[in-house]
């Protein structure tokens, strides 16, 4: 029987980033999504005698060791409520600041709805198969998201939650996972991996302390149109050249294009990255080439894209806006700008 996790700790550097982005004040009304009790007491100190936090989770089970906790701790005062985390809790709102520490797939329209004007939205959020944390604030008609630090959480559960991740199986010790868009045809891409790997290298080189993966992956998933994550175990067919933790792909209907890094010098300080790809049809790669080329002439030395949430909908007069995420509630909208 497999066993579905309930709640964890995080590691204690997260907890610290997620509070240095929330960016709590004296006094704050704080609504916590996904409580498990340590982090509502590290809440209750920060706001002070004034202050509020009321701690939400799905699972009763939870909320009462919560309950416990935090009373054994000192911080009894701490409201504790069972409800689905996607509605919140209507009854205190507006809160000045709101954490989720569960893992989300859309930015519940409650949430935006149950923060004050110039509240602050801390969410980790699964983007097109990517795990990356949030910060959110009121811009104009929408809620802007930077910060982008990756993260990975227990999933959000409920009726209004989904799982999108897909994963298919390519062969033995070998999976391609997406979240959203065309579905791949796992027998013919399955044929295409056991022939012959072909590679495009781009010119492009970076330095291993430079930390442009996570930059990249972003790069990646905000341009192609399809997108996912080829993972290859260690036993998994000769040929392959998946990075670890893997490789973003591509794919079209009988091929399959993969990012990929070689030495760039002799001393494993520079890497250059480059596409590996299998099947008939090379010009998969070659356009996923094409995309490391234009991030390193016109974004190396980014940060990272901006996340727009739009609760109204995706203005029409806005061109070349970005990449609209598949997602349940308000539209977002990922752009490199």
């Amino acid at each position: 029987m497999t066993r579905t996790e309930l709640s964890s700790v995080s590691a204690p550097w997260l907890v610290a980033t997620m509070l240095e982005r929330l960016d709590v004040r004296p006094d704050d009304r704080v609504l916590e999504v996904g409580s498990g009790g340590y982090n509502a007491a590290l809440l209750r100190h920060l706001v002070g005698a004034e202050g509020s936090v009321t701690s939400q989770n799905i699972d009763p089970e939870v909320i009462e060791r919560a309950r416990r906790c935090l009373a054994a701790a000192g911080y009894g005062d701490v409201r504790l409520v069972t409800g689905d985390g996607t509605v919140g809790v209507p009854d205190g709102a507006p809160y000045d600041r709101l954490m989720v520490t569960v893992q989300a797939t859309s930015v519940a329209r409650a949430w935006l709805e149950r923060l004050a004007d110039d509240g602050r939205l801390v969410v980790p959020l699964r983007l097109r198969g990517l795990g990356r944390l949030l910060t959110f604030t009121r811009e104009a008609d929408h809620w802007r998201g930077d910060g982008w630090d990756q993260c990975g959480f227990v999933r959000m559960r409920g009726p209004d939650a989904r799982n999108p991740v897909t994963t298919t199986r390519l062969a033995d010790g070998v999976r391609l996972r997406w979240d959203g868009g065309p579905p791949p045809d796992g027998t013919a891409l399955a044929t295409a991996l056991a022939g012959e790997r072909r590679e495009v290298w781009t010119g492009v080189t970076v330095g291993v302390t430079e930390g442009t993966r996570p930059v990249v992956d972003l790069w990646l998933a905000a341009v192609l149109e399809v997108f996912g994550r080829l993972h290859a175990d260690r036993d998994a067919p000769d040929g392959l050249q998946v990075l670890p933790g893997g490789s973003p792909a591509s794919w079209n209907a009988d091929s399959l294009a993969y990012l990929t890094m070689r030495p760039a010098d002799s001393v494993g300080a520079w890497f250059e990255y480059g596409v590996a790809w299998h099947g008939r049809d090379g010009t998969v790669a070659e356009e996923f080439a094409q995309q490391l080329r234009v991030w390193d002439r016109d974004h190396r030395g980014d940060s990272a894209p901006v996340l727009r949430v739009y609760p109204q909908g995706v203005p029409e007069h806005q061109p070349d806006i970005g990449r609209v995420l598949e997602c349940p509630g308000p539209a977002m909208v990922l752009a490199w700008s």
